[in-house]
């Protein structure tokens, strides 16, 4: 019995990440998310109630899988440099094999910004704390005073950005599949090399 109701929601989940993937929170009916499952529709109303329930359910299980090293490695004793090399090994490896995240992510927040303050709570993301400890960290190991802010959110664009941007890399660049899965390989070892030169100079130019 345990399994077939794990089954049933699993399939209730996989089926509603694809229908908010494509029509979004509003455009979502449950009806498509109870077809697209295989079950009937009353089975998703008993495991979720509404369509605000499975909605916040996909959301969270989404945005958890997407920050679920974030602290680990961040928070860890590793040298900054290492950290930065594993923080975009894993983050470039994870979002090529789910490449529907950051989109359906971006998509929810707008839909549903209230969703993203309870998920940052529940994985106890504090963004003042991993702020601190990136400013911290460089200043130390660096000698560099700079906002952590713009560490970060380059380290997220550049690893995100090729990832939505897929089709429109294949289309100017003409690169097959293998061709991008290795321009993804690529990128974890040029990633952090930019970072980590861009640090070293602004070191230089602050030091003048």
């Amino acid at each position: 019995m345990g399994n077939s109701v794990l089954s049933s929601e699993e399939r209730i989940l996989e089926a509603a990440k694809k229908v908010f993937h494509h029509k979004g929170f509003d455009g979502a009916r449950m009806q498509e998310i109870a077809d697209e499952a295989g079950v009937n529709k009353s089975l998703v109303h008993y495991y979720y109630r509404n369509k605000d329930n499975i909605f916040q359910a996909v959301f969270e299980d989404a945005f958890s899988k997407l920050i679920s090293r974030l602290n680990e490695i961040f928070f860890s004793e590793l040298p900054f440099s290492a950290k930065i090399e594993t923080f975009i090994d894993y983050y470039v490896t994870f979002l090529s094999q789910n490449a529907y995240l950051p989109l359906f992510i971006l998509n929810g927040l707008y839909e549903k910004p209230d969703q993203i303050r309870k998920i940052m709570g529940k994985n106890q993301l504090s963004p003042d704390r991993l702020m601190d400890q990136i400013r911290k960290q460089v200043k130390e190991e660096m000698n560099i005073d700079i906002n952590p802010m713009h560490i970060y959110i380059n380290v997220l664009a550049l690893s995100i950005f090729p990832v939505i941007a897929k089709p429109l890399i294949q289309t100017i660049f003409g690169f097959s599949n293998e061709q991008l899965l290795r321009f993804f390989e690529e990128r974890k070892t040029s990633v952090p090399e930019f970072i980590l030169n861009a640090l070293t100079s602004h070191e230089k130019n602050t030091s003048r």
